[in-house]
């Protein structure tokens, strides 16, 4: 994922209730950071993290993991195979 992207927020309740509000939302990428979250985990990917604005201007001052969001045409598309 890169900044300009569009993503929707999937949130899993369990594993943070905190964010709850963002569940479902639409947004796009405005910044990446990145940590060594990866040399915990084993996956480099874990690394990035990501700054969203939402589509109502709201940009919270939280960062997002890769498992927290989806591009938004991916979602799209997943969501159609779903109800096809």
């Amino acid at each position: 994922m890169k900044k300009g992207d569009k993503v929707k927020v999937i949130l899993d309740d369990e594993q943070t209730p905190d964010t709850n509000q963002f569940h479902g939302r639409t947004a796009e990428i405005v910044d990446i950071e990145f940590d060594d979250a990866g040399s915990v985990t084993g996956d480099s990917e874990d690394n990035f993290m990501y700054s969203l604005r939402f589509e109502d201007g709201e940009e919270p001052e939280i960062h997002f993991r890769r498992n927290d969001i989806m591009l938004l045409e991916e979602y799209r598309n997943k969501i159609g195979e779903e109800e096809g």
